[in-house]
């Protein structure tokens, strides 16, 4: 792979990102299930084919609960086709100024690609295993020419270029670039990590080899496990259950203890090995590693604590963590519930189910035409923090794990508290939880006699059809009452009190109402 400099590799790239942008407008608004797929593909094999930054965003597609998306996009996080070994082997040699072949027992040929380089499992003479991961000839430069087409690269995702700060973006994941193109950086960044949350008895970050790494050659000890989907495949209930568990507790004490987080977690880094004492898990490439200072956390956890026991206004909260304020102000009296759902998880006392979460629709209900105010506010250095959160969410959600998201915060919050409430958060008039209405009531009458009562959490109307008995439904579906919408336009409210819906005949009477 050669460097933007030269004519022909430019020109090149220049025609992969038009034929990409044409093949993801297909995938993303093809109405045929066999066209999308296949146009899907072919964006896959060409983000594969492109390496550097394209690759990445094809991993980011590739990991997600849809399985649709996991078939096509699969490839490029576990098999997309390596470079010959003659071509990383003449890299080695290079920098180690000896032939490869006579520091190893043997180095397997077939290397495993990824976006920026390859890895090449070695045995050292004395057994030892190590696994070499060599950076791509040119990819550098190659690298450096995707970011300044960055707008490009927001078509797979539905070209979320516009009104972004995409010089933001750019500038984020520039820097975080840096440490990713330069293994020394990434070496330091991985004994860093060993050292804070790899400390965790369920977690194994593999030593590094500082003698044989380089600037563009990291070698770390070899550790092998079973992949994702050997997990989802072979491990039992309670196995998975139980890595949903720790994944979890794992992540909120890598935010709230160390401040610092894996950034790119996707299945092609992480490993899992079963052990007498449960699962744990393996950890590879840190050349994304999120850091947030002990300030962001604190206010973060506050923020958390408030919305969980409905204390403080959230716009305070977003407005310290970066989020432009003169977007938000806009969106003041919906702040509340926005949080409440945002942080859902955190906020019941039984174990989450996140299939029941569906954020997206309900962040879009509750946002409406103004939903872009909402993801234009937020800083572009919190990608990276969403980028590792989404990772975990689509974990829980393989291993169908339900887990008590509030007892993994409740350490945290104890030992934290009175700096939490050291904090000074700015001075902003606004709208506060006051406005969520608390209870969802349904109550069922029949010939003027109340026969049932039921009292739920607010946020139960977002699951309602869960909550009434099939009589109830058939009405409401002989009477052509439009329940999706009834929910759509609560959520648009701000979850505030006031009536549902209210069914009557002769014979039965059916109340839903929010207080």
């Amino acid at each position: 792979m050669r460097g933007p400099d030269m004519p022909a590799e430019s020109i090149r790239r220049t025609w992969n990102y038009t034929q990409l942008a044409k093949d993801s407008v297909k995938a993303r608004w093809s109405h045929d299930a066999k066209a999308k797929q296949a146009a899907q593909k072919l964006v896959a094999e060409r983000l594969g084919r492109m390496r550097g930054l394209p690759q990445k965003v094809g991993q980011m597609m590739a990991f997600s609960a849809d399985p649709s998306k996991q078939d096509a996009f699969g490839s490029l996080y576990e098999s997309a086709d390596p470079l010959p070994w003659s071509t990383m082997r003449s890299i080695l040699q290079s920098v180690w100024e000896v032939d490869p072949d006579t520091l190893f027992q043997a180095i397997d040929p077939h290397g495993k690609a990824a976006s920026l380089g390859q890895v090449h499992a070695a045995t050292m003479h004395e057994g030892r295993k190590l696994a070499i991961k060599i950076q791509y000839p040119g990819i550098h430069d190659a690298v450096m020419a995707d970011l300044a087409g960055l707008g490009w690269l927001a078509k797979p995702f539905g070209n979320l270029s516009g009104g972004f700060d995409l010089d933001g973006y750019r500038e984020v994941i520039l820097e975080g670039l840096k440490t990713e193109l330069d293994y020394r950086q990434e070496a330091a960044s991985q004994a860093a990590f060993a050292n804070g949350p790899g400390q965790s008895p369920w977690v194994i970050v593999p030593q590094v080899d500082q003698e044989l790494s380089s600037k563009n050659v990291l070698v770390s000890e070899w550790i092998d496990g079973d992949t994702w989907q050997g997990v989802q495949t072979h491990w039992s209930r309670e196995e998975k259950s139980e890595l949903g568990r720790r994944l979890l507790f794992w992540f909120v004490e890598c935010l709230f203890e160390h401040g610092q987080m894996h950034a790119d977690l996707h299945p092609g880094n992480v490993r899992f090995v079963r052990t007498s004492d449960g699962p744990k898990i393996v950890l590879y490439d840190f050349g994304s590693v999120y850091h947030m200072s002990a300030t962001e956390r604190l206010t973060l956890l506050r923020f958390i604590q408030a919305t969980r026991e409905k204390t403080e206004a959230p716009l305070p909260f977003l407005v310290a963590l970066g989020f432009k304020r003169e977007l938000l102000e806009p969106l003041a009296t919906r702040l509340p519930a926005l949080s409440r759902v945002l942080l859902e998880p955190f906020c019941v006392e039984h174990p989450y189910d996140t299939s029941d979460w569906r954020l997206s629709e309900r962040l879009n209900d509750l946002l409406a035409d103004e939903r872009m105010n909402f993801r234009m506010a937020g800083p572009p250095k919190l990608i990276y923090l969403l980028r590792s959160f989404h990772a975990l969410i689509t974990y829980l959600s393989g291993l169908e794990a339900k887990v008590l998201w509030g007892r993994a915060l409740e350490v945290h919050l104890k030992k934290h508290r009175q700096a939490m409430d050291e904090l000074t958060l700015p001075s902003i008039p606004t709208e506060d939880y006051n406005t969520l209405a608390k209870y969802l009531k349904v109550q069922v009458s029949r010939d003027g006699q109340l026969k049932a009562s039921v009292t739920l959490a607010a946020g139960a109307i977002d699951r309602l059809e869960k909550f009434l008995d099939d009589e109830t439904l058939q009405r409401i579906q002989e009477e052509r009452i439009d329940l999706a919408k009834i929910v759509r336009d609560v959520r648009r409210s701000g979850y505030v009190p006031g009536s549902v819906f209210w069914l009557n005949d002769p014979q039965r009477e059916v109340k839903v109402w929010l207080e």
